[in-house]
C-alpha cells in the first residue's frame, strides 16, 4: 500500500458520510472490486461459497460404498476392523451430509447496512448463530487481512499444513470487556477468502472504510 495520499479525508470529526457515499467512493478508488455490490441501500459480498454438491455425494458414496465393498472382499469383520470401518463410515457419511447441507443453504453473505452488519445465508435464514446477524459498526474492533493456517491428520497419521490468504473481521467480545482494545480476545465474525494476499489487502482496506471509515490509500499494490 502506498501512502502518499488519501481518497477519503478523515480529519477526525464525526463521519456524517452515508454508507451509499463511501461506496460510491469506493467504487472510483484503486479498491473498487466486483466482489463488493451494493443494492437495496447494503453493501453485500460472499464471505464463503458453498460447497458443490459433487463434494458431498462423494463422501456419503464413500461411507456407504466402503462398508459394502469390504464385505464383498473379505467377509464380515470382527473386532477393531470392524470398528474401524464402522467410524470411517461414520465419519464419511457425515462430513457429505454437512457439506450437502451446506451446499442447500447457499453461499454465507456478507451484509453492511448503514448502522450494522450481519452474516446470512443465502438460502437459509438459519445456520448463522444469532449474535453474528447483528453487529453495530461501533462493535467491529478490526479488518485485518493475514493468513490462515490450518492443519489435518490422515488416516496414516501423516500431517497436512495448509496455508489461506484472508480477511477476518473481529468483533467485540462481550464475555471479555478487554477486547476492544485487544484483538486476541476478539470474536472472529468471518474470514474471507482470497486467491492473492493483494486481494486479500484490498478487501480489508475496503471494507475498513465501509464499516469503520478508514481512509484509503491514494493506490493499492
Amino acid at each position: 500500500m502506498s501512502d502518499g495520499g488519501v481518497w477519503w479525508n478523515n480529519t477526525g470529526e464525526e463521519n456524517t458520510e452515508s454508507l451509499k457515499e463511501r461506496f460510491n467512493v469506493l467504487e472510483s478508488s484503486p479498491y473498487a472490486s466486483p466482489r463488493i455490490t451494493m443494492a437495496n441501500d447494503s453493501v453485500g459480498m460472499v464471505a464463503e461459497r458453498a460447497p458443490p454438491i459433487y463434494s458431498a455425494i462423494i463422501c456419503i458414496g464413500i461411507g456407504i460404498i466402503t462398508p459394502l465393498f469390504v464385505n464383498t472382499q473379505f467377509g464380515p469383520l470382527e473386532g477393531f476392523d470392524f470398528i474401524f470401518l464402522g467410524a470411517v463410515m461414520f465419519v464419511f457419511s457425515g462430513i457429505g451430509v454437512f457439506l450437502l447441507r451446506q451446499h442447500f443453504r447457499g453461499d454465507k453473505w456478507l451484509f453492511i447496512h448503514e448502522t450494522h452488519l450481519g452474516l446470512r445465508y443465502e438460502k437459509s435464514d438459519k445456520g448463522i448463530p444469532e449474535e453474528y446477524k447483528h453487529i453495530l459498526h461501533s462493535d467491529v474492533v478490526k479488518i485485518i487481512s493475514h493468513e490462515r493456517v490450518t492443519e489435518s491428520t490422515d488416516e496414516d497419521g501423516s500431517t497436512s499444513t495448509y496455508v489461506y490468504q484472508v480477511t477476518s473481521i473481529l468483533v467485540y467480545n462481550k464475555d471479555e470487556p478487554e477486547s476492544r482494545t485487544n484483538q486476541e480476545l476478539c470474536l472472529c465474525m468471518t474470514d474471507i477468502h482470497s486467491s492473492s494476499k493483494e486481494e486479500s489487502d484490498g478487501i480489508a482496506a475496503a471494507l475498513n472504510f465501509l464499516i469503520l471509515g478508514t481512509p484509503l490509500s491514494s493506490s493499492a499494490e
